[in-house]
């Protein structure tokens, strides 16, 4: 099991150098974590220099890159969708291995299921047709994918679609469940057997029926300390999972606080929960 963290970047994290990207490896190596995210066209756009002084970098820490692609899944010119999934094949050959990516995500995009058109079937036949060949290139890649739960489908809907693409699997949001109405528990139960892995986030959560419009508030927390079932989360993922040691884990915290060292203090509390799970 690889545990990396993915956001958010607050400046207090981002202190160790004036590059962006190589502070937050530098943040990486100082708690003994393992990656973060980047987008792969980012990745792939690397010049020689830059791929090579990352490389080092990765390579004497210990550490990878989980890469991010997508492409215009519901664009209605499916010329164009097919256009952009070549380019972020080709993207995603040249950078999973300056990248040593453990792991390649992707996101629907600005949809979700509870939208009339495109109905939830239309567009999971358009998501379907776009991540074939993503699904495709990271299995000749030999590298995982997975299609995050984003606040806009149910993970039910998600694993319908991963069983109609060959290769895909779940990057389960632990936190985003709450965003769609989801009740957490029964949507790890049946994710836990897809996932390639997690953003492990935490929330706070109430109903608000004396608001208008009526909604259901989601708020940040330290991990281990909100409303999320984080431990039972992590022993179904443990227990069902087929290969729990290649699971890629991001921690993803939003900090209640982001004064002074707040944030870090955040951080550290919430590591010292994902550690104490083993």
């Amino acid at each position: 099991m690889t545990w990396g963290y993915a956001l958010i970047w607050v400046d207090q994290f981002l202190r160790r150098d004036p590059d962006p990207l190589i502070a937050r490896l530098k943040f990486l190596a100082h708690y003994g974590l393992t990656t973060t995210g980047i987008g792969a066209a980012e990745a792939a756009c690397w010049d020689a220099g830059r791929a090579a002084s990352v490389g080092r970098m990765l390579d004497e820490n210990g550490l990878r890159l989980t890469l991010h692609t997508g492409l215009d899944f519901f664009n209605p010119d499916r010329a164009i969708v097919r256009r952009q999934a070549a380019e972020a094949v080709e993207a995603l050959r040249r950078a999973v291995p300056v990248a040593r990516a453990p792991l390649v995500t992707t996101c629907a995009g600005p949809v979700h299921r509870f939208m009339r058109e495109p109905s939830l079937a239309a567009q999971l036949e358009m998501l379907a047709e776009g991540l074939v060949p993503l699904a495709r290139a990271c299995g000749d890649l030999r590298v995982p994918f997975g299609i995050e739960n984003h606040g806009d489908y149910y993970v039910s809907d998600l694993v319908g679609l991963i069983e109609r693409v060959p290769g895909l699997g779940l990057f389960l949001d632990t936190g985003n469940t709450y965003l769609v109405g989801e009740a957490p528990l029964p949507a790890f139960e049946l994710g836990a057997r897809y996932a390639v892995g997690t953003h492990f986030k935490d929330h706070h959560v109430a109903p608000r029926p004396e608001a208008r419009p009526l909604h259901f508030e989601v708020g940040p927390s330290v991990i281990g300390e909100g409303d999320v079932p984080l431990r039972e989360c992590y022993r179904l993922l443990m227990e069902r999972n087929p290969a729990p040691d290649r699971l890629v884990m991001e921690i993803e915290l939003i900090p209640p606080s982001f004064a002074g060292d707040d944030p870090v203090e955040a951080f550290e509390k919430s590591l010292a929960f994902v550690r104490s799970l083993a």
